[in-house]
């Protein structure tokens, strides 16, 4: 299906002043970004066609009427060209241009992150593990090469590291599943092909440490949220997602959102809150935060 070929008498009038052939050139370029927009379709979901295409069009024709007003001196002749006017002419159309592609570049981030968000969580899990696999083999031929003489010039010790440290961030979030998985499959490595940890080492600790994190996850879900009223808002003590929360009743102003950026919260559109996890460090930084913002109600 063919969404900007309306726009093809624009895309002429956009390289009249710019190109010898603006008939071809202007059909090149609606061709171009066709194809482009249908790339782009292929891997959006179909609910989120409409949308898009419409956007699409929007930033893709103001682009075509800001370099409408863009002009050659090849083309124009160079009597009485006035040079400022076409800079300025140019920097709008750069920016036009660079508008519409960051949209391009934002919008499939977002959409990406929305597929991801709504995909079962045994799906998530599933595929977590299927890229820490991929991972923990790669390393683990590398360390078998290296045990073989096969691999010379690596660092056996970097390459276990990265395993352990893979593996850390999901006993980091108490995924004691997980974690459980990536033993096993270095046992089974261990006793299939060479031996690329050895069980002294602490990446065999890492399900304790999983199960210990697992089990204080569950206790704090079950705690009920503690709120602390502060100027314009409130400080939420979130234990069922493991977050310390900052809500307002109105958009902060930059200052305050630089602030809150540089004491690591960040936005979660879903919780309509800034954010980061809840630990003792995000407490500290929150009272520092509230105190250098003048945010703390005064006592009565």
């Amino acid at each position: 299906m063919q969404h900007l070929q309306h726009l093809a008498q624009q895309a002429r009038n956009a390289f009249y002043w710019t190109s010898f052939d603006p008939d071809k050139r202007g059909k090149q370029t609606i061709d171009e970004h066709e194809s482009q927009l249908q790339s782009d379709l292929e891997s959006i979901p179909e609910n989120e066609h409409e949308r898009y295409i419409s956007k699409y069009v929007e930033l893709f024709a103001y682009w075509l009427s800001a370099h409408s007003r863009c002009a050659s001196s090849a083309i124009t002749g160079g009597s009485g060209f006035n040079v400022r006017k076409a800079e300025k002419a140019n920097n709008a159309e750069h920016n036009a241009y660079q508008k519409f592609d960051e949209w391009r570049d934002n919008a499939k981030k977002a959409i990406a992150k929305r597929i991801e968000q709504n995909k079962p969580e045994a799906q998530k899990r599933s595929e977590a593990w299927e890229r820490l696999e991929r991972q923990i083999l790669s390393s683990a031929a590398t360390i078998h090469g290296i045990n073989k003489g096969l691999e010379r010039g690596y660092s056996k010790a970097l390459f276990v590291s990265s395993i352990y440290q893979h593996v850390e961030v999901f006993a980091k979030k108490g995924d004691f599943e997980t974690v459980q998985l990536a033993i096993d499959c270095i046992r089974k490595f261990n006793e299939t092909m060479s031996v690329v940890i050895t069980e002294r080492h602490k990446f065999f600790k890492l399900a304790e440490r999983a199960e210990i994190k697992k089990e204080t996850i569950e206790e704090r879900a079950e705690k009920e949220n503690q709120e602390l009223l502060i100027i314009g808002g409130k400080v939420v003590y979130n234990y069922a997602i493991d977050r310390l929360q900052l809500l307002f009743d109105e958009k902060p102003s930059y200052n305050i959102i630089s602030s809150l950026k540089k004491n690591g919260f960040r936005w979660a559109p879903s919780e309509t809150a800034w954010q980061r996890q809840l630990t003792g460090n995000a407490i500290y930084s929150t009272k520092y935060f509230l105190k250098e913002n003048n945010l703390f109600i005064p006592k009565p």
